[in-house]
């Protein structure tokens, strides 16, 4: 299996914060969640961040970017919606049961996911971001 790579929009069942702090395991339903592989550690390891995708407005006080229509559109996405970038699973894609298709639905730009990884970066250094580690 070919896991998804930077930039990719997947179908993955997301668990958001509030359901993990409620001690749920699994998302409710898939939906398209933003990949960001990220090389970390002394071993040379990829972790692969998941940011969530979603079409309800984000409220005050969330950490986000607006999908402008080309990045929707080459996404496969509807308009409005966001990534949210103050929280993000952490998971295994290569063996993941939180996966629906190893197939991505679309991809982001380059210049895109940089401005997801500035603002993730900006929420990092803020201390007001949440990683919700999987299996």
């Amino acid at each position: 299996m070919t896991e998804p790579e930077h930039g990719h929009v997947i179908l993955y069942s997301y668990l958001w914060a509030r359901e993990f702090d409620r001690g749920e395991e699994s998302g409710r339903k898939a939906r398209p969640t933003c990949v960001m592989v990220i090389v970390a550690g002394k071993d040379g390891g990829t972790r692969r961040l998941l940011f969530p995708i979603t079409s309800k407005a984000p409220g005050p006080g969330r950490r986000c970017i607006e999908i402008p229509e080309t990045e929707a559109k080459r996404a496969k996405l509807y308009t409005p919606a966001w990534v949210i970038v103050d929280e993000f699973n952490v998971d295994d894609l290569a063996t993941s049961w939180a996966l629906e298709s190893t197939v991505p639905v679309g991809q982001f730009t380059r210049r895109f996911m940089a401005k997801v990884a500035a603002e993730a970066a900006g929420a990092i250094r803020a201390k007001n971001i949440r990683s919700i580690p999987r299996q």
